[in-house]
């Protein structure tokens, strides 16, 4: 799940043009709130490791490993932030007055798409009158950026929610149409329903790593969807890999009152559907929690309205 775009206009220090000792960018205190905290360390500066995805004017150039650091000169400054380390492909090509787009993935918090536009690019007049002559900032105030604190919020709800008994339906969830706060606890659901089934998929058991960085290919699917007046509640919710939960949104499979895996004979006949058919009669994997696993009321309510007929 992406974020929205939030910008900066580049400075000559900011490019691999600048002389001396200049490293990275500048992120300006306005922008920081859009970025993880880091921790407060025993040194000069202090960091959190970001992974980020580097374009130019839309041609994709790499994934790396990069560092948003506060330099503080041992404490003895206000900070200076920057972002760091491996950044070398994007600012060769980068010249002063380019603007860079950040966004965040919500789905894993380590990372981010830097995304420079070149004065040079097609779209670089649409994307200057977005900034309205501002040196940095949100790009589409309609679709603004989660600040950190907002996702911190939405993590608390979450947590609080634990505090009540489990509930399949939510009064309140269908009318938040906040989008930033749709994001915010979508987002949150997602990290609490992960975690609670270990990070495997509640049908399959499996799981896909990405090497070095621990990024989970793993969705948080509601069983009784939002629009449907579904709750964000944990028990609402199954860890399932991207193809699952999109068979499970259709009414490919379901679960059955066994908490058995249910391929209904209509889809287990069709050519291409070996895997789901094999599926059928396996027993579910069970969030760790008595109190994160899902309801019956949940899987009762999608057997009766979404899973598919026999």
């Amino acid at each position: 799940m992406s974020d929205g775009f939030f910008f900066k206009i580049l400075s000559h220090n900011d490019t691999g043009k600048a002389a001396g000792h200049q490293g990275g960018i500048v992120i300006p205190k306005d922008l920081a709130v859009f970025f993880p905290p880091v921790t407060k360390g025993a040194g000069p500066t202090y960091d959190v490791r970001l992974t980020a995805r580097l374009y130019v004017d839309g041609r994709y150039l790499g994934t790396v490993q990069t560092r948003y650091q506060h330099q503080t000169w041992g404490g003895t400054r206000s900070p200076e932030r920057r972002l760091t380390d491996n950044l070398g492909p994007l600012r060769k090509v980068a010249s002063e007055g380019d603007i860079l787009l950040f966004r965040k993935n919500l789905d894993e918090d380590s990372e981010i798409e830097l995304l420079l536009v070149t004065k040079s690019s097609p779209e670089y007049t649409a994307v200057l009158r977005l900034t309205a002559s501002n040196r940095w900032g949100i790009l589409d105030k309609s679709n603004p950026p989660l600040k950190q604190e907002e996702l911190e919020l939405a993590d608390r709800d979450q947590e609080a929610l634990l505090s009540a008994p489990a509930t399949v339906f939510s009064v309140f969830r269908r009318f938040d149409i906040s989008s930033v706060k749709r994001r915010a606890r979508d987002r949150a659901f997602r990290r609490k329903v992960v975690e609670s089934y270990g990070g495997k998929c509640a049908f399959t058991a499996r799981r896909f790593e990405v090497p070095h960085i621990g990024q989970l290919g793993l969705d948080a699917a509601h069983i009784v969807p939002v629009n449907s007046g579904g709750s964000d509640d944990p028990a609402n919710g199954l860890a399932l890999t991207k193809d699952i939960h999109w068979a499970f949104d259709r009414g490919m499979l379901g679960v059955h009152a066994s908490r058995r895996v249910s391929v209904p004979k209509s889809v287990q006949v069709l050519a291409g559907n070996e895997f789901l058919r094999d599926l059928h009669g396996l027993q579910i994997i069970e969030a760790a929690s008595n109190r994160l696993q899902a309801l019956d009321e949940a899987f009762e309510w999608h057997r009766e309205n979404v899973l598919l007929k026999e």
